[in-house]
């Protein structure tokens, strides 16, 4: 859409036109009395006239031009301005403040002009009336016009367009968050005229539509050239805690966290400012939802670290975050494995991987599996963790007596734990004979028990109450049912089986 470009342009052509078609009518009069008869003369005189007149220029919007006034009438001063052209002016354009009129007939006015035609040309006294005149014709057909922004007043700015005061609200200055007002003083744009009132007293001008226009005409040319896998170039206009969006030219696309790096990002601002230029992938297109990432355009650390890491290998890793299942470490930059939580600590039960490491803590672990294809890697610390049943002997003796932590409560005894990864079993016989009430409500409390009998090579402990009656029948107190060898094995499965069910339901390493 074309531009109105308001000038002040001092034309004075009519008057060197009149001149010249004078001079050019005296020579002819002259050349034509020493060679034809009168009538002659006058005939060439009115055609050379003519031809001269064609020559005459019609003013333009804007020029400045001067004539002699013909006629006053009750509201307009008719002015000739040479030859064929006469022009006309608003009276009330030539009185002073008190309404009187300042010319009379006969005298030169100057004045420019404000519209022309085939038929007709409005001048006026002043430039301001020009630009007025041409503001109006730039509302009505919508032609953006350029102003400068002058200073800040209630409700937004002053506009000054080549003399004629505008007003610009602060919601139509930019079509984005304005941070500081004051930064657009003294700058020059291009607005929309958006309201016109009081033949001009009242000026509303808007910067936002432009831009809006603008915005969309780049959004539909964007949107068509964009494409799956294509790498763009774009700004940083919005962080958030989940993402940034980058403006593409016309349209935003969403940089998510989890794309911005292989290298785990807590907060977007780590990597990135406002205003920033980034190259992104288009990773997904839906409508004007676009997906982008610059995680896609660096190398997966996972494809180098592999080529150095090996099964068994002990790697010193960060704690990234505990959750239900086990613990994510960070093997490398970009590089994470899983400690499930049946591998951070042998013999002992754990609910949560907190009871064991904590996130940010450092750790020594041994690589379990490594999957290239899922890039997963699984690792143990109870790999790590010597194997207290390999010296059971050393720690404890048969008839000693352990303060120990209740465990589980099951139907046939109680397990209790006296050494991290040992834990021995109170039959429920022994419970009754010792008097005890124990239920799942005193799970987590300390509890002193004597080691009745060690098994090493099935790796079991039986516990009973440190005050038994004497009176206890032999086959109670030497607790000759095999150490519940049954009910033993049949709760150690079962635990297994339900920590294993949990894993397979939550953990999204199960595969490993």
């Amino acid at each position: 859409m074309e531009k109105v470009e308001i000038t002040e342009e001092k034309v004075e052509k009519n008057e060197a036109v009149v001149e010249t078609v004078e001079t050019q009518v005296e020579e002819v009069v002259v050349e034509e009395t020493v060679a034809a008869a009168p009538e002659a003369q006058d005939e060439n005189f009115e055609q050379m006239l003519e031809e001269s007149l064609v020559n005459i220029k019609d003013p333009k919007m804007g020029d400045k031009v001067e004539g002699t006034i013909s006629n006053i009438t009750d509201q307009y001063i008719f002015v000739n301005l040479g030859g064929k052209r006469d022009a006309y002016s608003d009276k009330g354009d030539f009185t002073d403040k008190e309404g009187n009129l300042t010319v009379e007939v006969g005298q030169t006015l100057t004045g420019y002009v404000v519209r022309t035609s085939e038929t007709e040309t409005l001048i006026a006294k002043s430039l301001v009336s020009v630009n007025i005149s041409v503001l109006k014709e730039a509302f009505d057909e919508k032609i953006p016009v350029a102003g400068k922004v002058k200073t800040m007043i209630k409700g937004g700015y002053l506009i000054d367009i080549s003399g004629v005061r505008a007003f610009c609200p602060h919601s139509q200055i930019d079509n984005k968050l304005v941070i500081d007002p004051k930064v657009f003083i003294n700058q020059a744009f291009d607005f929309r005229v958006i309201d016109f009132k009081d033949n001009g007293k009242n000026i509303v001008v808007s910067r936002r539509q432009l831009l809006e226009e603008e915005r969309s005409v780049k959004k539909k040319e964007t949107l068509a050239k964009l494409a799956i896998d294509e790498v763009v170039k774009g700004k940083v206009t919005r962080l958030t805690n989940f993402g940034a969006f980058i403006d593409l030219g016309g349209v935003e696309g969403l940089l998510h966290i989890s794309e911005f790096s292989w290298v785990r990002v807590d907060s977007p601002s780590e990597m990135l400012s406002i205003g920033d230029e980034v190259d992104t992938k288009v990773i997904k297109l839906d409508g004007e939802r676009i997906s982008l990432s610059m995680k896609a355009l660096q190398q997966n650390p996972f494809d180098v670290a592999i080529k150095d890491l090996n099964v068994g290998d002990v790697v010193n890793c960060r704690v990234l975050r505990n959750l239900p299942f086990g613990s994510f470490v960070e093997i490398k930059a970009g590089v994470e494995g899983l400690i499930p939580i049946s591998e951070l600590s042998r013999g002992r039960h754990i609910k949560n991987p907190s009871e064991v490491i904590t996130e940010g803590e450092m750790v020594e672990a041994q690589i379990l599996k490594i999957d290239p294809d899922s890039r997963k890697i699984s690792l143990s610390l109870k790999a790590l963790q010597s194997d207290p049943w390999d010296e059971i002997h050393e720690f404890f003796t048969e008839g000693e007596v352990v303060d120990g932590v209740i465990e589980n409560v099951a139907s046939f005894g109680v397990f209790i734990n006296i050494k991290d990864g040992v834990t021995g079993l109170m039959p429920s016989a022994k419970v009754r004979l010792g008097n005890l009430n124990i239920s799942s409500e005193n799970i987590g409390q300390v509890i002193a028990v004597r080691i009745f009998k060690i098994d090493s090579e099935a790796r079991r402990i039986s516990l009973e109450p440190t005050d038994l009656p004497e009176r206890a029948p032999a086959r109670d107190r030497d607790d000759n049912r095999n150490n519940n060898k049954e009910d033993w094995n049949s709760y150690k499965k079962n635990t297994s089986k339900k920590q294993q069910q949990a894993m397979d339901e939550d953990n999204p390493f199960s595969i490993l």
